[in-house]
């Protein structure tokens, strides 16, 4: 956006694909804890929006059931009184028999600088449970630091083990939003490459699992930081007596051979026992690859979503001869399409081609404005120099926002990201 308040347009200001706050970043990471419970503040809106969101999302669990806002307001705060938060936090832990409660943010709380411990310690007491307050800001974050502040705070509670298992890693950072088949078996193909190289993975941040698996994660003689978990998770851990490695996405042949050869000589492993995996997990998907090649093999894409993701998508997708047309990468704290290029050439080795449209922050215009070239007519393709457009795509990938922004009808769309609510998972099929 331009320095100069006097350069911003209205484009400028319209609200993008990808809105949702930090508050809402840590519903979703108390949603991916099975037995957690969200506590949140009648002072809050867009109650109805986010809530919609994951629910049409998630097609498995209830997504409101464990989101609870009780009738704390910004008058209560200035007064001293927190006597209705802490009866609401009462009631519905023990209706709910929740293991975490995680007290969502509040900007009266952040602006006044309150601190919550005097309520966690009562609720503590009250309940018998863990009980954090994540304090997230609404005016200056947005929902993936939302989600990696919630797993910044719970890591700050775990009681490390004095005698750490060499043989166990943690796996923090995993973007767990919604309960269906494609997530469950994502995670199992994790926890399964890892097992490969001789490593136990028994938490997962977030897998949708119990407060009481995460808490394995004192046990862990490792931790392997995905691009979920931001600074404020690696600023948690540093006083933590254990070795921390930030990895990439273990996306296509090539990404997920690289990420074991990562992941083992971070952890101790034998480079010969990798290898043997890696030969192993490529003998048995080859021949699959080989058959995708030889049906997508020039085959035209545009993708749509956060940059990690994005990158593991075009990699992926570029491995079995598919090119990409257009991008466009979400307005969030995990990056921008400079982020998008870098990780592409570090931890996948395949550079965004010159001329693909890349797309920093798309606004609804813009996105509107693909979707009205597509419908010009058939997909030709684009002359050498030129730079490509949605007219030349034959296939999108993307959430469900973006989809109906652009409202291309005639091109065919996977969604995937969040939100999909009209794509859902019956098997267990990794989307990894």
């Amino acid at each position: 956006m331009p320095g100069d308040n006097n350069d911003l347009s209205l484009e400028d200001l319209e609200i993008r694909a990808s809105s949702h706050t930090p508050f809402f970043g840590i519903y979703l990471a108390t949603h991916a804890i099975s037995d957690g419970l969200c506590m949140c503040h009648a002072s809050v809106g867009c109650k109805v929006k986010t809530e919609l969101h994951l629910c049409e999302h998630d097609g498995v669990a209830d997504a409101h059931n464990r989101r609870r806002y009780s009738q704390f307001i910004d008058e209560d705060l200035i007064q001293g009184s927190t006597e209705q938060l802490e009866a609401e936090i009462v009631a519905w832990q023990r209706r709910q028999d929740s293991q975490v409660v995680v007290i969502d943010g509040s900007t009266p709380i952040s602006l006044q600088g309150q601190s919550m411990r005097p309520v966690i310690k009562r609720m503590e007491e009250a309940t018998g449970v863990k009980v954090v307050h994540v304090d997230a800001r609404n005016y200056e974050q947005d929902l993936w630091q939302g989600y990696s502040a919630t797993i910044a705070t719970l890591l700050s509670t775990i009681q490390w083990s004095e005698s750490p298992a060499n043989d166990e890693v943690a796996l923090v950072g995993y973007p767990f939003d919604r309960y269906e088949p494609d997530h469950r078996a994502t995670v199992h193909e994790l926890r399964r490459l890892l097992w490969g190289l001789g490593l136990k993975a028994k938490a997962v941040w977030f897998a949708g699992e119990s407060w009481e698996t995460l808490t394995e994660t004192s046990n862990a003689a490792h931790l392997l930081l995905l691009p979920w978990a931001q600074r404020d998770v690696k600023r948690a851990l540093r006083k933590a007596p254990r070795s921390v490695k930030r990895v990439a996405l273990p996306a296509g042949l090539f990404g997920t051979s690289q990420w074991l050869r990562q992941v083992a000589a971070h952890c101790g492993v034998n480079p010969k026992r990798a290898e043997h995996l890696i030969e192993q997990e490529t003998a048995r998907a080859k021949p699959l690859l080989e058959m995708a090649r030889r049906r997508l093999r020039g085959r035209r894409f545009a993708a749509f979503g956060e940059a990690p993701r994005l990158a593991a998508y075009i990699s992926s997708l570029m491995e079995v001869g598919m090119t990409p047309t257009v991008v466009g990468v979400s307005p969030t704290s995990l990056g921008d399409s400079s982020t998008l290029r870098k990780t592409l050439e570090q931890d996948y080795e395949r550079p965004l081609p010159e001329h693909v449209l890349c797309l920093d922050d798309p606004t609804p215009s813009q996105l509107a404005a693909l979707g009205i070239q597509r419908q010009l007519g058939p997909a030709p393709r684009p002359a050498p120099g030129e730079l490509a457009d949605l007219r030349h795509a034959e296939i999108a990938l993307g959430p469900t926002v973006e989809r109906e922004q652009i409202g291309a009808d005639d091109l065919p769309w996977i969604e995937c990201g969040f939100p999909c609510e009209r794509q859902h998972s019956f098997t267990q099929t990794p989307w990894l």
